[in-house]
């Protein structure tokens, strides 16, 4: 009973991991599959609540034609970064699988790296624009960071979910989570006023492409041992 509950909790922090990344249609999805699934009676309904309350939300990779292109793609790839570094973090990065680890390194080094550039640039070309609605930039990283996590749910997403599960999820969420960059990065290519902008994002296609390969061949890899 106590592995329930604690996963329970588990999935509720990849809802809220999700949420904050502004991955608003995987957070519901996954709400739904914690209130239609075991985990519903566990937590009292807790994902749906969650998935009603972000229906609504921001919708990541959707640009307001009235506001500046520049600064929006800054303050969207930069939480759709930090989601991508969060999750690896607390989902893959004690896998029993060293690709996936490495998977978790490369994406905390090299989305980080881009995080901090367009920082420095929405300091330099947008010095009096106002904070973005969401979460600042850093905050994903205060709030789950330095153990609190592992503390709510009494261990690792590994160890509640068991290595398997939270891998695969992982997987399922992140091949998605890339594309959107891609995508995103794409309409940069045409709509971006800046050229370091540009040259980012095709770093991002180029990156996130590779690791959507990687990801969806470790995908086929856990699908194939499951079946035996």
């Amino acid at each position: 009973m106590r592995k329930i509950r604690h996963l329970g909790v588990a999935l509720a922090m990849v809802v809220l991991l999700l949420a904050g990344a502004g991955i608003t249609s995987a957070a519901v999805q996954l709400g739904s599959m914690m209130n239609d699934g075991a985990m519903g009676n566990q937590n009292g309904g807790m994902g749906s609540m969650m998935g009603d309350g972000m229906g609504s939300g921001g919708m990541m990779g959707s640009f307001d034609e009235d506001k500046l292109f520049d600064l929006q793609f800054i303050d969207q790839m930069t939480m759709h970064h930090e989601g991508a570094i969060m999750s690896s973090e607390h989902m893959i990065s004690d896998s029993k699988r060293p690709e996936l680890r490495k998977l978790a390194d490369n994406i905390e080094e090299s989305q980080s790296g881009q995080i901090d550039r367009m920082q420095d640039w929405r300091d330099e070309w947008y010095p009096d624009a106002e904070q973005a609605s969401g979460m600042p930039a850093g905050m994903m990283d205060e709030m789950m960071g330095q153990g609190m996590m592992e503390q709510m749910m009494g261990g690792s997403m590994q160890e509640m979910m068991g290595g398997d599960a939270a891998d695969e999820m992982f997987l399922r969420m992140m091949i998605p989570h890339h594309q959107m960059a891609v995508d995103m990065s794409e309409k940069a290519l045409e709509r971006s006023e800046h050229p370091e902008l540009k040259d980012l994002s095709r770093k991002i296609i180029d990156e996130q492409k590779a690791e959507i390969e990687l990801m969806e061949g470790y995908l086929k890899e856990i699908e194939k041992a499951e079946k035996g």
